[in-house]
């Protein structure tokens, strides 16, 4: 069960991170979706904020080419 007890860790994370995003008046959100996660190899919250922070990078490297 341990794995249960990271993925309620990871989906009860990604709400917090939803409910900022709604008292702020936006509207994009993010999945709390374990399912949608396992397919990108996030299981953790360490593993999700990685995701994050990689996939902020690869934009930013993206958007200093001009695509």
């Amino acid at each position: 069960m341990a794995g249960a007890h990271y993925t309620n860790d990871l989906v009860n994370h990604i709400n917090k991170l939803n409910q900022n995003t709604r008292d702020r008046g936006a509207v994009g959100f993010l999945t709390n979706d374990p399912d949608h996660w396992a397919g990108y190899g996030v299981y953790t919250i360490g593993d999700f904020q990685l995701y994050l922070e990689r996939e902020h990078e690869r934009n930013m490297y993206k958007n200093s080419l001009g695509e």
